[in-house]
């Protein structure tokens, strides 16, 4: 696996897990249980929410 292989499955994963959050955040769960239910670190959760909320 070279190193842009690596990069492009971890930009993936990335775009799906803020995808699962947004969508969990669009049902109106709140962001410590989306970290928990997801196995994530609140501060990411929260980052990524803040991050939607201000485009």
């Amino acid at each position: 696996m070279t190193l842009l292989q690596r990069d492009r499955e971890n930009i993936e994963l990335g775009t799906t897990l803020a995808t699962k959050i947004i969508k969990l955040y669009h049902k109106g769960i709140d962001s410590k249980d989306i970290a928990s239910s997801l196995q994530l670190d609140l501060e990411y959760v929260s980052s990524v929410i803040s991050d939607y909320k201000n485009e």
